[in-house]
């Protein structure tokens, strides 16, 4: 399918249908009058009044033309027929009667039929299309794409055929060349409903959702309350982080079709996003009783189960979806979080091996044709590793790469620029990139989170030793002067991080903090970027210090953060990449949970085997972060006792 309409090379020739005798032509013409005025029972009426036995070929054939445009195709079908009884050649009737044919489900009689109109080079722009439309339902794409190009070619501004291409573009990933299509037909019928609809979803696609809004809503202005929009506008909401106006775009939809599970599986999508599993986990049941082996329903049904505590009723639940289909990545991804949550690190770690979904991580963005790392260390190796998700797993996980230097390897760790000044302090032997040459040469690559899994790594084996990462000692000076050796020290982390795709529950309202306030205890602000404006809203008795505009404001991240906290006395965070840092640096560190966390916190501890210095403090399921910080309130003022309070 080329990627912008063909140009005209002859003009359709519409069927030559000679005039009928008078009261046969009478009859015919009252029968289109009834029809022009939406009197259908009238001319039908008049139309079956007429015998095979009074008509022409060519009467025999308009017949058929009028019972094709109300589509009364059996009846259409009939006078095709008779058509090509009286005369094998009418011109058009080979096309016409395969459209009927087409409407009855009759697919390789309606192929045969096009075929014989294509040899008589007998079918104008319209026949190529419908016959375009009848290839594609029966998998021939490549004669589709030439039948549709064939009616482009006779009527360039065909919108319907325009549509089509641009469909196939956009199912082959040809996003850009499909929008070229879409607009084109646009323009030449601006009320096309579904080209309003394909043009929303490529847009989509492209990750340009405002865009896709405008045209959803254009559509919805031709067919409101159209379900599938809805349901499509809803997940370009979702994807830029409106989930009041996802929600809002699902309930219409569900309004429309209330059993409809692709946006029952939405709004359960939405109500994860936004912290509510119990009226997630109520719409994925809903949409699998509709459809029991709808596999994304069953991983989200999961999440849910998981997100309310009921861990092990989550990992059936994958396992109902992975009976279904065993290479369905994400419950494979899921259940092995699930796993690693209850400290099932031997089946855990090779489920999130399944983490690799979409081809969005750089293991499928690097594409080398280097084997995988297989655990054993050789003397001069050269090892490629490379970062692939989050600040805060590559700070964890970069732990395994200095064993690797200490046995020999030579190690190569690709990752982003923002962290190479922060991990360089890991082990001066490791090169630290983020471009790769072409005449680079490797024995092997690994992914950094894959560590555990490649090594066995389980509970008892974790190695915990720290620091692994350190400050640097001119940046410490610096900031421990600044900061005074004044009251007992506390950074603050409240926020968490600010892509929508990111979880918002483990972020927390600063304001909740106030419960620290104490004689004594110095309140200072950790926090970069989003969630800093909830310090102009605090009130006089609550305060904040702020360490500055230039605190780390370059391109190099965590380097500011890092060196403040070798003068803090205590660090205390969400769960965010902050909380590693501190933990990697060997500071004491208190990490704020809600009431399932990530995977590698576990469940029921007050310790983290990751970090020797960290402690952990978990809401239950009735407590809001307040009540969870009244209680660090008084675990702190233990902390401090007597002398220091």
């Amino acid at each position: 399918m080329k990627s912008s309409p063909r140009p005209r090379s002859r003009e359709a020739v519409p069927p030559r249908l000679p005039g009928a005798a008078a009261p046969i032509s009478l009859t015919l013409s009252h029968a289109i009058e009834h029809l022009k005025a939406e009197r259908l029972p009238e001319a039908l009426d008049l139309l079956r009044s007429l015998h095979e036995r009074d008509l022409d070929a060519a009467q025999s054939a308009l017949l058929g033309l009028i019972y094709l445009s109300v589509e009364a195709d059996r009846d259409a079908l009939t006078w095709f027929d008779r058509a090509l009884c009286v005369d094998p050649k009418p011109q058009g009737v080979l096309a016409h009667r395969a459209l009927a044919l087409q409407r009855l489900g009759r697919q390789q009689e309606a192929i045969q039929s096009y075929d014989q109109a294509l040899a008589a080079d007998d079918l104008d722009a319209s026949g190529f299309y419908h016959r375009g439309n009848l290839l594609r339902e029966t998998g021939r794409l490549d004669e589709a794409i030439a039948s549709y190009d064939a009616a482009l070619r006779l009527n360039p501004a065909y919108p319907e055929a325009l549509y089509a291409g641009g469909t196939i573009l956009l199912e082959a990933g040809q996003l850009d060349a499909s929008l070229e299509f879409f607009d084109e037909a646009l323009r030449l019928k601006p009320d096309f409903c579904q080209a309003w609809f394909s043009r929303g979803n490529a847009l989509q696609k492209l990750n340009r959702c405002h865009a896709a809004i405008g045209a959803y809503d254009a559509a919805l202005g031709l067919a409101s309350g159209h379900p599938d929009v809805l349901t499509n506008r809803g997940v370009a909401f979702y994807e830029i982080g409106r989930h009041s106006e996802a929600l809002a775009s699902y309930e219409e939809a569900l309004r429309t079709r209330p059993d409809f599970p692709q946006a029952l599986l939405n709004r359960a999508n939405v109500y994860l996003r936004i912290g509510k599993p119990d009226l997630a986990l109520a719409d994925c049941e809903a949409a699998l009783k509709h459809k029991p082996d709808y596999l994304e329903a069953l991983s989200s049904e999961g999440i849910a189960l998981r997100d309310l505590g009921r861990i092990r009723e989550s990992i059936a639940s994958f396992d109902t979806a992975l009976a279904f289909a065993p290479g369905f990545a994400h419950a494979r991804n899921n259940r092995g979080a699930a796993l690693l949550l209850l400290g099932d690190f031997e089946r855990g770690w090779e489920d999130y091996e399944f983490r690799w979904i979409g081809g969005e991580t750089p293991k499928r963005e690097l594409k080398l044709p280097l084997p995988e790392w297989s655990g054993e260390v050789k003397p001069g190796d050269s090892i490629l590793a490379f970062d692939e998700q989050g600040f805060g797993d590559a700070i964890q996980f970069s732990r395994y790469l200095p064993p690797l230097i200490k046995a020999g390897a030579k190690v190569t760790f690709f990752c982003r620029k923002k962290l190479h000044r922060l991990l360089s302090t890991l082990d001066p032997a490791i090169r630290l990139v983020d471009t790769i040459g072409n005449a680079e040469d490797f024995d092997c690559q690994v992914a950094l989170s894959s560590f555990p899994f490649i090594l066995k790594t389980r509970l008892e084996t974790i190695p915990a030793a720290t620091p692994y990462i350190f400050a640097e000692a001119e940046r410490v000076a610096q900031w421990k002067h600044r900061l005074g050796p004044e009251g007992f020290k506390i950074g603050l982390c409240w926020h968490g991080n600010q892509n929508v795709r990111a979880d918002p529950a483990r972020s927390i309202p600063l304001a909740a903090f106030a419960a620290l306030a104490a004689e004594g205890v110095r309140l200072i602000g950790l926090q970069v970027g989003a969630g800093t404006e909830q310090l102009d809203d605090l009130p006089p008795s609550m305060r904040i210090e702020r360490l500055g505009v230039d605190f780390d404001a370059g391109p190099d991240a965590f380097v500011d953060t890092a060196a403040v906290m070798q003068g803090l006395d205590l660090i205390l965070t969400c769960d965010t990449s902050v909380a590693h840092l501190a933990g990697a640096l060997g500071r004491p560190v208190w990490l704020l949970l809600k009431p399932v966390p990530d995977w590698r916190w576990l469940l029921d501890r007050a310790d983290s085997p990751w970090y020797p210095t960290m402690r952990l403090f978990r809401r239950t399921g009735t407590e809001s972060w307040t009540d969870l910080l009244a209680r660090v309130a008084i675990a702190l003022h233990e902390h401090l006792g007597p002398s220091r309070q």
